[in-house]
């Protein structure tokens, strides 16, 4: 498969695929270590997109439009069965625009749509902008996201390094301008943190607005990146939908 996916575990003969889409910073390691029940036909799939990890040296993207495009066409080979998408924060954000561009392009739909830790795209951000902000002003924002997850990156010098990549992930996000468009038929399921300093439960119950059909809501604690706290959790709440899809497949 392309630089841009990544499958720890394959299994030739799944029936769906899981895709996840990282966080700002993040790249396709964050999900290295997610598995569905063996049960269950699943297929864990991570986007890795340019400017970090093996892609390191590579100019990351800065606006929503042309990575979607670019993944979008990346992704094809992957859709020759039923697949979901996972993406927390910047990952729900690109999760969302992804379907939109597959729909354009008379694609298939995911059997579900989870969506983490960003608000719905009509909704205006209420938080200063931090891509420009000084390292150090960069770092405070960072922490602060970060709350009380424990199983988190804390080391100031490894944080200024990927320093570049997240600023160009935050510009993508800033940037970001929705437009509107036929709500998706694809049921969704959000997750949310009620200490989330980022984004509110409100803005992600909002999302409702954006499918025609069912639109679930699971809340945690953790701060901004509880799904490092709470992987297992979200794990078996993602496998209990998916194994509803199972009379469909």
């Amino acid at each position: 498969m392309s630089r841009w996916l990544r499958c720890h575990h394959a299994d030739p003969s799944a029936a769906l695929r899981l895709i996840c889409l990282p966080y700002a910073g993040a790249g396709a390691s964050a999900y290295a270590g997610w598995s569905l029940p063996a049960d269950l036909p699943v297929e864990v799939w991570a986007v890795q997109p340019p400017g970090r990890e093996n892609r390191w040296g590579e100019e990351p993207f800065r606006r929503v439009e042309p990575l979607v495009l670019a993944l979008a066409a990346e992704m094809a080979p992957l859709l020759d069965r039923p697949f979901v998408l996972f993406g927390h924060s910047m990952g729900a954000l690109l999760a969302f625009e992804l379907v939109r561009r597959l729909r354009s392009e008379g694609c298939r739909d995911p059997a579900r749509l989870f969506l983490s830790a960003f608000r719905a795209p009509d909704l205006p951000p209420w938080r200063p902008p931090a891509s420009a902000l000084p390292d150090d002003a960069l770092l405070h924002r960072v922490y602060e996201m970060m709350g009380p997850a424990r199983n988190v990156v804390r080391d100031p010098d490894l944080l200024l390094a990927v320093a570049p990549t997240l600023r160009a992930d935050l510009e993508l996000c800033e940037t970001y301008s929705f437009s509107r468009e036929a709500p998706l038929t694809t049921p969704v399921t959000c997750f949310a943190a009620i200490d989330d300093p980022e984004v509110r439960v409100d803005e992600m119950a909002a999302w409702r607005r954006h499918t025609t059909t069912d639109c679930t809501m699971h809340t945690f604690t953790g701060g901004h990146l509880f799904l490092r706290d709470h992987e297992q959790e979200l794990l078996t709440r993602i496998a209990a939908d998916v194994a509803d899809l199972v009379p469909t497949w």
